[in-house]
Parts: C-alpha cells; structure tokens; sequence
C-alpha cells in the first residue's frame, strides 16, 4: 500500500503501486523499493507526478530494458485516478 499527501488538502492519498520491469545488469531489493515507496508518506504530491517519480528513480538507476509503474489511486473527491508510466519494447 502506498500513501503520499494530497497537495490541496494535506489528506493521504491512498494507492497501489504496481511496477513491472525486465531488468537488463541490475535488479531491485524488495526491502529497498519499499522503504524507496514508503519515502513518499509525508510528501505532498499529486498522483500523476508521484508515479513519474517513482518511475524516473527506478529508470535512472536500473536502466532496465523495459519499465512500467502503474499508480492506481483510491478516489478522492469522487474522481478515481489511474496513472500508468511505460517505456521500452515489451
């Protein structure tokens, strides 16, 4: 479960994190991805560049052959918030 901080009202955004990657020299510890995931706890964020953070941190220092992370928000103000990051051939 991943929660940021609604930059309007300072409420926490509730969300699940997916990521998919097909690693080229380097790979992810899962203890490091969630204390990476759990950083986001107190900042104030909107959902769409959380996941694009999320997903430049993991591009810039794995450099995988193919990258994908996917925030699925829980609704907030009735609006329900799916962002997807992608690139690579699959």
């Amino acid at each position: 479960e991943f929660t940021c901080l609604c930059p309007r009202s300072g409420y926490p955004d509730f969300a699940t994190i997916k990521v998919n990657y097909i690693p080229d020299k380097k790979i992810i510890e899962l203890k490091s991805l969630k204390l990476f995931l759990n950083s986001f706890r107190a900042v104030s964020i909107s959902h769409e560049e959380a996941t694009n953070r999320i997903y430049e941190a993991l591009e810039k220092k794995l450099k995988p052959r193919f990258l994908e992370v996917i925030g699925d928000f829980n609704p907030r103000g009735n609006v329900k918030t799916v962002v997807r990051a992608a690139s690579g051939v699959k």
